[in-house]
């Protein structure tokens, strides 16, 4: 859900991280799409030797906002608890499904996503609280959802791309990696390998843990494409004076 104005102090914010210094990060608030500064000693609750070991550019990371000022904002990730930060992005994740569904419901209109929020993104949370919600009464109360107000071949639209993408099974795949480099130069070569991960998603969990997510309506297509692509990321990172394995977690 996209947000007006500037977050609250103490307030928890998703994050992209867009730039990273020897001392410092710069985060983009995907909520707010304004930009904030983490300093190294706000990266982990422990001495960092590298920022790098613990954030990497276009990771999406959850952050406390600890100040406001004309300066910009002031962002910390080491005072996020771990469930704090599971449940934002759990709620992150979902967000993007949803929005992801609203594309889907614009193009079977003709419409890009920005006019599709315009027409009945933003009604949508306003009248049920979320994009979730509003899918969960159009698929089970149809009429409810089209009596406040979404009418026409808009809300025949969504009940029909709704009830279509909830018989299609999708099925989800994960490939545990780890990733170990020695060259002095490791980390940069750990990024350039996992940028085959195409669009797959890749999480950060801590060195040398990170977890390659697919999904997918053909199970057997996704193993191929995760196995695969994890097969290839290993072996990058095997070639350059590393350490790398992987399993797959379905």
């Amino acid at each position: 859900m996209k947000k007006t104005g500037m977050p609250r102090r103490g307030e928890l914010v998703i994050c992209r991280i867009t730039k990273i210094n020897p001392n410092s990060a710069f985060a983009r608030l995907t909520e707010y799409d304004r930009t904030g500064m983490i300093h190294v000693s706000e990266v982990a609750k422990r001495w960092v030797k590298d920022i790098r070991e613990f954030i990497r550019e276009d990771q999406y990371v959850v952050c406390k906002v600890i100040g406001i000022d004309e300066r910009g904002i002031s962002l910390s990730i080491k005072r996020v608890w771990r469930e704090e930060a599971r449940s934002k992005l759990n709620e992150f994740k979902k967000d993007r499904k949803a929005e992801k569904m609203l594309e889907m419901i614009g193009k079977a209109m003709g419409k890009p996503l920005d006019e599709a929020w315009e027409r009945i993104g933003n009604k949508l949370e306003d009248e049920f609280g979320s994009l979730i919600k509003a899918y969960d009464i159009a698929l089970k109360k149809p009429e409810l959802f089209k009596a406040k107000g979404i009418k026409g071949p808009w809300a025949e639209k969504v009940i029909e791309v709704i009830k279509k993408r909830k018989t299609e099974k999708v099925y989800e795949l994960k490939a545990k990696m780890k990733l170990v480099c020695y060259r002095p130069d490791g980390i940069e070569v750990i990024k350039k390998a996992l940028k085959k991960a195409g669009d797959l998603e890749v999480k950060y969990i801590s060195a040398p843990n990170y977890v390659l997510m697919g999904q997918g309506k053909d199970p057997k297509r996704l193993e191929a494409l995760v196995k695969g692509t994890a097969e290839e990321i290993t072996k990058d990172i095997q070639k350059s004076q590393g350490e790398a394995s992987f399993e797959l977690v379905k």
